[in-house]
């Protein structure tokens, strides 16, 4: 598909080649100290220090780690940088409660599992904050400082959204003047240029202007597969007046992916074994196949310091994903690894807009304080599809077969859909919602909160012969108490009940595919500790997560049915051994069950939930070298059931990752030089796709190495 998918892209925003952000980095080094020694900052550092960070945490406004009575992790910068992230799956690879389903080429969009949950692609992503729709998978990390995880269920703080948890980007802000380039390779040969631009304007620097471009572009490891990819982000802000402050983040990105493999359907006879898996750098894809995902992202916010007790803020975000894509919808058919492949043909757009407004103040009644945070946000994604075939789209059964060891010779693709775009549908969430921190003691403070929210469906007139209109609302309350014995430490006890809203139709590859599922609800109760002392941390949580149950029947129907128990224990710690040797591990373990079902799948383990998972990084500043940093980490996937109906499992793997850094001067200017290793064994592994069986070959061994310049 070089020539026919390549007419899909638009006019793209020039990009300068060029560089990684600042060597702050990893890497802090005092102006005045530069021609003395380059100091080099832990890279898990920032776990030492997180719990006295902000988290935007929605209905309960700006709060610190320490102080959220929910179990939230957050990715600095400085991690981002050294471990070269530029997938999902790398981003969370020292993320014990997280599960990565797509791969990192391709994907249906929700990709993510936290605690063995899915998070929804339409709510369970934020930027600044506010929902995004991220149906691409893949966000610029170039354009962000800071990645926070919220795990469980947040349907009080962002609205009805899975269960999951919530990942929010933090764009990056402008600072002193600076400017930073670099160069990378990737495996197989994907290279890429990076500018990181800021600066500061006005007599009091109230001005700030900060500009990142990308460029990325060459072959995968996928054999026969490429990417190309412009990105460029551009972060205002404005001290207007003492008490007004607004901000404008812009972020676009085109990311086209050729020859791209998805995953596999699972028609396996109940009694067939998983074939062996194969290397990842084999590609089965049919030539043609493409991923192409045209994002804009526009965001601003007004805040107004009222007076020293209350504070105000406007926020608007409007985003638009274009999506064109020729994607495998194919089936592994037995254990000699014989697939049978099917494409699907599709081009739709989503246009999103949200407003939110937040009043949050303190009240003091008595020796009480009350914390409270105000608000009411509304919601509007616009759906609109190609006016051919059925839903815009083109699905070809029986294309061709293939098998997995032996590969052949496969006809190559071309799409051949008209490119009419037309509106199909809107959805729209509204809710009121209102929070108090009650501060009883200075030891004891307690939480309640309550979001009310409804969401409509409306189908065009054209679509409207699928399906008919669908609206519903929800009430989601919260309650948690905290100790707080010593300014580091806090206990807490949560409770949340959370609604999904309905913003997705059944799959295709079901009997009852495009059929309305109405909301399904979630209470969950979670007991955990946060602390930090000299040189070590510690966060863990118990949790217990009741989910309505989504099955497939025997006659391959998608349907609601009982609940899906996820109960498990969380831990994660870190550990200055030495002024350079630091240690990072996260464990989590988990047990999900179908409870409370009229199927013969009762008690059964849920589809697609590892039952432990556990990662360990180190990190060393090597002491004779001054500069340089090396670390190395792996990820312990336990065993996973596939299907529902528990016939198979995926054994457990081990996958090991490593890197380095050195940075230096040239000519009186910060010079670094990163090399890193995903899969360092090249192991060779399946890998759960979804909840109803379907599965991925597993990423190979990949290496990453730039170079960059700051001034």
């Amino acid at each position: 598909m070089k020539t026919n998918s390549l007419q899909f892209k638009k006019s793209k925003v020039a990009v300068v080649c060029a560089t990684v952000l600042s060597v702050n980095s990893y890497s802090a080094i005092a102006a005045d100290e530069l021609d003395k020694k380059i100091e080099v900052i832990s890279v898990v550092g920032h776990k030492l220090t997180e719990l006295s960070e902000e988290n935007n945490g929605g209905a309960l406004g700006n709060r610190s780690l320490l102080e959220t009575p929910f179990s939230v992790d957050v990715i600095s910068l400085e991690d981002l940088e050294i471990r070269q992230v530029n997938t999902l799956d790398s981003l969370f690879s020292r993320e014990a409660s997280v599960s990565v389903d797509g791969s990192a080429y391709s994907a249906f969009g929700d990709t993510l599992r936290v605690r063995g949950l899915k998070l929804d692609y339409t709510q369970s992503f934020k930027v600044n904050g506010m929902s995004v729709n991220s149906f691409s998978g893949e966000l610029p990390y170039e354009a962000f400082e800071q990645v926070t995880l919220i795990k469980g269920a947040t349907g009080f703080m962002y609205g009805m959204a899975a269960p999951g948890g919530v990942v929010n980007y933090v764009t990056k802000k402008a600072k002193e003047e600076a400017v930073s380039f670099d160069f990378g390779m990737r495996s197989d040969s994907v290279f890429s240029g990076h500018i990181d631009a800021s600066t500061r304007m006005g007599d009091n620097d109230e001005y700030g202007l900060r500009v990142n471009l990308v460029k990325e572009t060459g072959d995968t490891y996928l054999n026969g597969g490429s990417i190309d990819r412009d990105t460029a982000s551009l972060a205002f802000d404005a001290q207007l007046t003492d008490s007004l402050f607004w901000t404008v983040d812009i972020i676009y990105n085109d990311r086209l992916i050729e020859n791209s493999w998805t995953q596999l359907s699972n028609s396996l006879d109940s009694t067939d074994s998983l074939p062996k898996p194969i290397n990842g750098t084999e590609n089965i894809a049919v030539d043609g196949t493409f991923d192409q995902y045209e994002n804009l992202i526009a965001l601003t916010s007004l805040k107004w310091e009222i007076n020293d007790d209350w504070v105000a803020r406007l926020d608007y975000d409007h985003s638009k994903n274009e999506t064109r894509w020729v994607k495998h919808l194919s089936s592994l058919l037995n254990s000699a690894g014989d697939i049978e492949i099917g494409l699907y043909e599709q081009y739709f757009d989503v246009e999103y807009d949200q407003v939110q407004g937040l009043l949050t103040g303190q009240v003091n009644t008595g020796s009480i304080t009350h914390n409270l945070v105000i608000g009411a946000s509304y919601q509007e994604a616009t759906t609109y599809r190609n006016d051919g075939g059925i839903y815009g789209r083109k699905v070809t059964r029986g294309y061709a077969t293939n098998n997995l060891f032996n590969p052949v010779d496969i006809p190559s693709y071309s799409a051949d859909l008209e490119k009419d775009i037309q509106m199909a549908w809107v959805d729209t969430q509204s809710s009121i919602f209102i929070s108090d921190f009650i501060s009883i003691t200075d030891k004891w403070e307690a939480l309640v909160g309550v979001r009310s929210n409804n969401i409509e469906h409306t189908p065009s007139d054209y679509f409207s012969a699928y399906h008919d209109d669908y609206s519903d609302s929800a009430v989601s309350p919260t309650a948690a108490l905290i100790y707080k014995p010593d300014t580091n430490t806090s206990y807490y006890v949560s409770y949340v009940e959370s609604f999904e809203g309905q913003t997705s139709f059944v799959g295709e590859t079901y009997a009852n595919a495009d059929e309305l599922l109405p909301p399904l609800e979630s209470l969950q109760y979670e007991l955990g500790l946060k602390t930090a002392g000299e040189g070590w941390s510690v966060t863990s949580a118990l949790f217990r997560i009741e989910r309505g149950a989504t099955l497939v029947t025997d006659d391959n129907y998608l349907v609601q049915d009982g609940i899906s128990l996820y109960q498990g224990l969380e831990f994660s710690g870190a550990l200055e051994i030495s002024e350079n040797l630091s240690l990072y591990g996260d464990f989590m373990l988990l047990s999900a069950e179908y409870d409370k079902t009229n199927t013969q799948i009762e008690g059964n383990d849920v589809a697609g939930s590892p039952k432990q998972q556990v990662t360990l990084q180190s990190n060393y500043n090597v002491a004779s070298i001054p500069g340089l940093t090396v670390n190395l980490g792996g990820k312990y996937h336990g065993v996973t059931t596939v299907d529902s109906n528990n016939n198979w499992e995926l054994p457990a793997y081990t996958i090991f990752y490593g890197g380095a850094s050195y940075t230096t001067k040239i000519a009186g200017q910060a010079f670094t030089v990163i090399g890193t290793v995903d899969n360092l064994l090249d192991k060779e592994y399946w890998a759960n796709s979804d909840s109803y069986g379907g599965l991925r070959i597993g990423e190979p061994r990949t290496f990453a190495v730039k170079v960059k310049m700051d001034f």
